[in-house]
């Protein structure tokens, strides 16, 4: 079984963590990119949904590493009883 809630919301901003092959010259070695993402989706019982800077959307899964932006939250609204 699978963990799905995760403490994102549609709106927040997130950097994901990605290993990238390079190739320089005679030797190949991966390095790790922090990529922009804005979450777009996170409805119950499935992944969240994000679309990176460069328009692509991809979920984010739980082995995947992610992070907040600081200061990149939307602030809450909370409904009036």
């Amino acid at each position: 079984m699978f963990l799905l809630q995760m403490d994102l919301s549609p709106g927040d901003l997130i950097e994901i963590k990605y290993r990238v092959l390079r190739d320089f010259g005679r030797d190949e070695h991966t390095i790790d990119r922090w990529l922009a993402a804005e979450v777009v989706s996170s409805d119950a019982g499935t992944w969240p949904l994000a679309r990176l800077a460069d328009g692509q959307v991809t979920e984010v899964r739980n082995f995947m590493s992610w992070r907040h932006v600081p200061g990149g939250r939307r602030p809450r609204i909370g409904l009036a009883a």
